[in-house]
């Protein structure tokens, strides 16, 4: 098991260079399956649910007001895999929102439309917690 992880780890940064935000590779999952009721509980717990719905997840209330929602799950990412999630999560800079891109275009603000407010979770999460993350959001469009 203590190689299993490193290697999984390389293999995930290997990975997520060759993802784009619109066209998903089609390839063989890399990110384990994990269990979707601990992502939830990240998910709402790391406060992702502050600018992202989950579907139909019920899901804490907003304090921030106004906000721009960013939609999960769904027709948007049906294409999706766990590996897809993982690269959004771990890199949010390889391709922002288009919804947040069109929201900043409109109030005038160029640099924010080319860079997602989304922080980089490579800190903030293990390995393990990334898994079950991806497994929850990919559960979203099952």
């Amino acid at each position: 098991m203590k190689t299993f992880i490193p290697l999984l780890s390389l293999a995930l940064l290997g990975f997520t260079t060759s993802l784009t935000a619109d066209s998903p590779v089609d390839h063989k999952t890399i990110v384990p399956p994990g269990d979707a009721l601990i992502g939830k509980d990240l998910f709402t717990g790391k406060g992702c649910y502050q600018c992202h719905n989950a579907g139909e997840t019920k899901l804490p209330k907003v304090e921030l007001e106004p906000r721009l929602v960013i939609e999960l799950g769904g027709d948007l990412h049906s294409k999706w895999t766990r590996d897809d999630y993982a690269k959004a999560i771990m890199n949010p800079q390889h391709a922002v929102a288009e919804d947040y891109r069109i929201a900043m275009m409109r109030v005038g603000d160029h640099v924010k439309a080319e860079n997602s407010p989304m922080p980089e979770f490579t800190d903030l999460l293990t390995l393990s917690d990334l898994i079950h993350l991806t497994t929850f959001l990919d559960s979203l469009t099952d």
